[in-house]
């Protein structure tokens, strides 16, 4: 007589173990930020981020609630302003934007100013929350992780991700911009040399 019983389906679906791939990454980009240039760095986040983007929005949809849910947060203050600080000390200037999506633009006929850092600490923060929770393979917890993960990323850091995508695309290509400048300013200084040395 055949068993029917049905097999337990594991926790750990395709698309939560793509996001535990992508969010690695994520994370180590920002914990690693002082060590790339700003170019390599801004550059290597614009590559990510959509990628991050799609692969939280396709986690199991599972219920959570603030007010009943307690899950474990991986991410203390302290290494929230620790990322911030990182990333703003390498993008500098680049830091700072104008934002149009911001809640308290109801107030406001203008824009206001928002920080690269801030939001991508926000997004790293939700993520390794997660992560943390894979990390330490707890089974028990992790649908209510997963459902706080997207209880955020719906009402805020989904926002805040693209703001910080935006922001940084006009940065790269600034840079990308700049970088070709300078190469057709060295190519046309030899080049001219270059005659200069044919004509004599």
């Amino acid at each position: 007589m055949e068993s029917k019983e049905q097999p337990i389906k594991s926790l750990y679906t395709q698309e939560v173990l793509e996001f535990a791939a992508v969010g690695v990454k994520f994370a180590g980009l920002m914990e690693q930020a002082s060590a790339f240039e700003k170019r390599q760095f801004v550059h290597e986040t614009v590559l990510i981020l959509p990628q991050l983007y799609l692969s939280t929005l396709r986690l199991p949809d599972y219920l959570y609630s603030p007010e009943q849910d307690y899950i474990e947060e991986f991410v203390t203050e302290e290494t929230y302003e620790t990322v911030r600080l990182r990333l703003a000390g390498l993008l500098g200037e680049e830091d700072s934007f104008l934002s149009c999506q911001a809640e308290d633009m109801q107030y406001s006929d203008t824009p206001l100013a928002s920080f690269v850092s801030e939001c991508m600490a926000d997004v790293y923060q939700q993520t390794v929350n997660l992560l943390g929770i894979l990390r330490d393979e707890n089974e028990e917890a992790l649908p209510a992780a997963i459902g706080r993960c997207l209880f955020y990323f719906r009402t805020y850091t989904g926002a805040r991700l693209l703001e910080a995508l935006t922001a940084l695309h006009r940065v790269h290509t600034q840079l990308l911009s700049l970088t070709d400048d300078e190469e057709d300013y060295i190519d046309t200084e030899e080049g001219s040399e270059k005659l200069y040395e044919d004509l004599f």
